[in-house]
């Protein structure tokens, strides 16, 4: 498992900015008998569950590459079953000391988990995450009355979405051989979907345009000077990717900001400790388009052969 990344799971905000070179901002917390701050997000489609924890301390230091003194538990508040967490000591490149409590544990859909950690001088962080709802991201069929729109929906009405994300691919030619081939140039791009996606009674609603998908691509395609224009641009793939987050996920003003998410208590759930510790999955879907769909958009469905 990565140094940085501590849950293989889905979260991108404040987490991840903290545990990829900050582990001194986050120890570095005086003035509080807090023993410990925790971040991390349950899974419930990963069969191993991850927590990093970090131990609140006075003074900067690199940490021991020893476990822990603490005991990690977790309890399901739905059935009552416990689980005992085990320490995992990383050591970056830089020789600091880090460590992430796991356990092989499979969180279930709208159950609520108590995390507690208690170190041997008996004091105790904990904090209780609640696991969203099970859902799924249907594609609705594809509306040309008006260019091409693509009705995309997530089910089940979750609490949250987080990063949601457009992204396509998409060839152009650039040129052509001595035998007369053309050569094709490939380009991704991801754009930001969290203002075009609306809560309504029976789900996340949100629409893509494909006229508009085509625009952006031929903007960018002009920019290169090899671009050949009468060819066109050969369309690739669509796909939508969401977070499905727990209600706690709400940073201030609704702003993923990791400059003042890192700051200590900011963004926190954890009673006598500090960090977050959120719970949530990713949803993906990619659309299969047919030939006269792409084609009404302004894109090419096929390559230009030689």
């Amino acid at each position: 498992m990565s140094f940085v990344s501590i849950s293989r799971a889905v979260f991108y905000v404040a987490v991840a900015f903290v545990l990829s070179g900050c582990e001194e901002d986050v120890t570095a917390v005086v003035g509080t008998e807090h023993p410990f701050s925790m971040w991390g997000v349950l899974n419930p489609l990963s069969d191993t569950q991850y927590v990093r924890v970090f131990p609140i301390e006075g003074t900067l230091n690199r940490g021991e590459p020893l476990p822990l003194d603490a005991r990690f538990v977790s309890t399901d508040l739905e059935t009552g079953e416990e689980q005992l967490w085990r320490d995992s000591v990383l050591v970056d490149e830089r020789g600091i000391v880090g460590h992430v409590f796991y356990a092989p544990l499979t969180v279930d859909y709208q159950h609520t988990y108590a995390l507690a950690i208690t170190g041997g001088h008996g004091a105790t962080a904990s904090t209780e995450v609640e696991v969203p709802i099970r859902t799924t991201l249907t594609l609705v069929e594809p509306d040309t009355s008006v260019g091409v729109i693509l009705p995309g929906l997530v089910l089940n009405n979750p609490p949250r979405l987080v990063r949601n994300e457009l992204t396509f691919g998409a060839s152009y030619i650039r040129g052509f051989t001595d035998g007369g081939c053309p050569l094709y140039v490939y380009r991704q791009y991801s754009v930001s979907y969290d203002d075009r996606i609306r809560e309504r009674e029976d789900g996340w609603w949100f629409v893509v345009n494909l006229r508009e998908v085509h625009g952006f691509v031929e903007t960018r395609a002009l920019e290169d000077p090899f671009y050949l224009p009468p060819f066109g641009i050969t369309f690739g793939f669509l796909r939508f990717d969401t977070i499905v987050a727990n209600e706690a996920w709400n940073p201030p003003n609704g702003i993923y900001d990791p400059n003042v998410l890192v700051e200590p208590g900011t963004l926190s759930n954890v009673e006598n400790g500090f960090g977050f510790v959120g719970a949530g999955y990713r949803l993906s879907r990619t659309w299969t388009l047919l030939n006269h769909v792409v084609e009404k958009s302004g894109f090419r469905a096929d390559y230009v052969s030689c």
